[in-house]
């Protein structure tokens, strides 16, 4: 498939059809995530292949996405957190280099995608998949076969809104963080901590992102 193709057809997926991802497809999409770039070329990615039903409930149980209760398949991308550049969270970076890959490869291969961050605490998922703390859990990619049409998904903003150069002075710049935001994350923190997560559940599924973009 044409690169150009594949970065402009891509969308979100989180409605599949009944057909599994093979396991030589995944490797095929976790070996294009691994010539990513990575920081100092220490491509210090790791993956967990997920398809055991009850972790998907685990993870559901804990907070994450609802829709992970209709998933089969998923990747779990984790990565070393041993760096000394906490500044720029390079290993982060790194990671996501990496997802982006796999996304576009699955795309390629005709397989849909969702790029999770959704999740239940990292806390609870390194107790769930007996991950060490040497790596930290980046996303979830959750994987099926697409069962319903894609949306035509533009761009929110022009490319000469998006570009400056030299200095920050960008025409349709509004500040974003303040009290609203701080509240949101407050209540994201709470939400995750909250013992009784079902009560909040219904709630929060009514509002949860559903279709593909």
């Amino acid at each position: 498939m044409d690169l150009d193709a594949a970065i402009l057809g891509r969308r979100s997926i989180r409605s599949y059809g009944d057909k599994k991802v093979d396991d030589a497809t995944i490797k095929k999409i976790i070996e294009a995530g691994t010539w990513a770039p990575s920081a100092c070329n220490i491509q210090g990615w790791k993956f967990l292949v997920i398809d055991e039903p009850e972790i998907f409930q685990s993870m559901l149980k804990h907070g994450a996405a609802s829709f992970l209760k209709s998933v089969r398949k998923a990747i779990l991308v984790l990565y070393e957190n041993t760096t000394d550049n906490l500044e720029y969270n390079d290993y982060i970076q790194s990671a996501g280099a990496c997802i982006q890959n796999m996304l576009l490869e699955a795309y390629s291969l005709g397989v849909g995608t969702c790029w999770v961050n959704f999740l239940p605490e990292k806390s609870v998922l390194r107790k769930i998949l007996h991950i060490p703390n040497s790596y930290d859990p980046i996303a979830l990619i959750t994987l099926g076969y697409i069962d319903k049409p894609m949306n035509e998904m533009r761009r929110k903003y022009t490319i000469d809104d998006l570009i400056a150069y030299n200095r920050f002075s960008f025409k349709h710049y509004k500040e974003k963080a303040g009290v609203k935001l701080h509240i949101k994350r407050i209540l994201r923190k709470l939400y995750l901590k909250f013992p009784c997560k079902k009560l909040v559940m219904k709630f929060l599924d009514k509002h949860e992102k559903k279709f593909n973009n």
